[in-house]
């Protein structure tokens, strides 16, 4: 890496991110990285990319070629939103250098949010944007990374080029034991020089950030947790070097909320996807039990959730169990949304607790200034 790349990361890194990161909030996570001449507000979640090393890893032994379509779909349909929600300048707004600045510092913010280290090139004229990673997040341990690195990337690049035609396809990657993850985005002509195999998805959703957004996801005092992100910090319950959070040795990312509504809205299009992605995410519900270690999953819950985003949570044990979430990440997809990702995971994790299966099948919502759901057997 370049001296002056190794000085815009630390400089992001240490003095951009904690400004632009609201941690301290229980229930919430807030981002305002991006905007072009605009502040923006994003409502994060917490992942561990164990998850989603399931969720893609069950989708591609079960369906093939098609669910890595349906992944990509999912991650460049986000790439796309997320782009379009922060504001992002294209190539419409702006001079060429400006917008050159723009994507070398969104990838500088990359670099110290999903990786160790990214390198990067752009052929302006031909809408082609090529980068190198080193131990970018999931696709680094199975080897697929539709979602987050091929899907997303491209999403991003599409927007900002203003042509949903284009494409991505990562030609390289740590996981299938190569020495870095390279994904290149172009349009098909230019594409096609260097991968034959590529997928296509150009039905892509655009939403600009508006007061609805800022409304729904506005930071609220919490009734039930206590815990923010950066009290488990302080705490020594989650890790953070260099750009990297962990728990008990488990990497973590943050991502705009919008993943999880387009991840479930993709993956049920498949035939019995909606079963897939429940087993998926309570496969990783019981992992993550065990990575915990005790039995109170009560206070596991409305501990650690509230402070990846999850907003303010109360488990109630009594005649019929149920976990209600006030504060949930609301996106444009909430109304539709069948809540499978949230659903399957406290089930894994409330069943590795109790020794018995339980599924919380069923689910209400309450839309008022808020998104309120409730969960239950």
């Amino acid at each position: 890496m370049q001296v002056k790349d190794r000085i815009v990361t630390w400089f992001i890194q240490h003095l951009i991110i904690p400004r632009r990161e609201i941690i301290d909030k229980p229930g919430f996570i807030i981002t305002t990285f991006g905007g072009y001449n605009q502040k923006t507000y994003l409502r994060d979640l917490f992942f561990a990319e164990q998850l989603f090393e399931i969720i893609e890893s069950k989708i591609f032994e079960k369906y093939g070629d098609q669910g890595k379509q349906a992944l990509y779909s999912a991650g460049k349909k986000f790439g796309y939103l997320y782009a379009s929600l922060s504001n992002f300048p294209t190539r419409n707004d702006c001079a060429k250098k400006e917008f050159l600045d723009f994507a070398y510092y969104l990838v500088r913010y990359m670099e110290v949010t999903y990786a160790r280290q990214a390198d990067h090139e752009i052929i302006f004229d031909e809408k082609s944007f090529t980068i190198s990673l080193d131990d970018y997040v999931v696709c680094r341990h199975n080897g697929l990374g539709y979602i987050m690195t091929e899907g997303s990337i491209t999403g991003i690049w599409a927007y900002l080029m203003q042509d949903k035609s284009i494409e991505g396809a990562q030609i390289e990657c740590q996981g299938r034991g190569e020495k870095r993850c390279v994904v290149i985005c172009a349009p098909e002509q230019k594409l096609n020089e260097s991968t034959g195999s590529f997928f296509r998805e150009k039905d892509l959703p655009e939403y600009k950030f508006d007061n609805v957004y800022k409304t729904m996801n506005e930071v609220r005092q919490t009734k039930y947790s206590s815990n923010s992100l950066k009290k488990l910090l302080d705490l020594g319950f989650f890790e953070y070097n260099e750009g990297i959070f962990s728990y008990k040795k488990n990497r973590f990312f943050g991502c705009e909320s919008h993943i999880i509504y387009l991840l479930e809205k993709e993956i049920t299009k498949l035939e019995d996807g909606e079963q897939i992605l429940f087993d998926a995410c309570f496969e990783y519900g019981k992992i993550l039990k065990e990575t915990y270690g005790g039995d109170d999953y009560q206070k596991f819950i409305m501990d650690f959730f509230p402070a990846l985003g999850f907003g303010d949570i109360l488990v109630i044990d009594g005649n019929k169990l149920s976990i209600t979430a006030m504060y949930y990440p609301w996106t444009i997809f909430s109304e539709t949304s069948k809540y499978i990702i949230f659903r399957g995971i406290m089930s894994g994790i409330v069943s590795s607790s109790l020794g018995e299966k339980i599924e919380f099948n069923n689910f209400d919502t309450n839309l008022s200034n808020y998104l309120t759901i409730t969960i239950a057997v």
